[in-house]
């Protein structure tokens, strides 16, 4: 951490602190998280099966999809460190392993700007979602794959809405910092 940011963070006020886990529970963000993934493989799935009846729909393949299952973790963590390193923060990836599963961990080591961090809760979701878009235009013989896919990862995305949404309440001049297991939201007090 440079100096200038360690004045900044003397100099600023505490808006808000947010711990999901803590303000919302592991079980509830879970159900949440199930819900959205089957509302919205239903809100995907079921129109474009009536408007294309005529489609065939392939079952092959379904490895790719556990596969998918099983990668777009990582990746949606490297999505989100992605947009912060185009803008020159510096973020650390550490691997852990949790109950024998490799964990991916992110950490900003220095204060975030609300657009910045904006961009970087977003960016998994619109890329992801464009590529499994894409996906299903391409090869719509495994429409069934790419809603499952979009509606798993819409399900993951969940924790980043919650948080877009805390974070479109705070002032406009803010900046994001990392703490242990929350954010909080400082503003420079004139």
């Amino acid at each position: 951490m440079n100096i200038y940011n360690f004045r900044t963070v003397i100099e600023m006020n505490c808006w808000k602190t947010i711990n999901l886990s803590k303000d919302y529970g592991f079980h509830r963000l879970f159900i949440v998280s199930v819900l959205t993934m089957m509302i919205t493989f239903i809100t995907i799935y079921l129109p474009l099966v009536v408007v294309f009846p005529s489609i065939h729909l392939k079952e092959d393949h379904f490895f790719l999809l556990l596969l998918f299952i099983i990668c777009i973790v990582p990746c949606h963590k490297l999505l989100h460190a992605m947009p912060l390193w185009m803008y020159g923060y510096r973020v650390s990836l550490k691997l852990k392993f949790q109950s024998y599963m490799p964990i991916l961990f992110l950490k900003t080591n220095c204060n975030v700007s609300k657009a910045s961090m904006t961009l970087s809760l977003l960016t998994p979701f619109i890329i992801v979602t464009a590529v499994m878009t894409a996906g299903l235009m391409h090869f719509p013989a495994y429409l069934h794959y790419f809603c499952l896919g979009i509606a798993f990862h819409t399900g993951l995305c969940v924790t980043d809405f919650i948080f877009l949404s805390q974070l479109s309440k705070a002032p406009k001049a803010c900046f994001i910092e990392e703490a242990d297991e929350s954010f909080e939201i400082l503003f420079q007090k004139y």
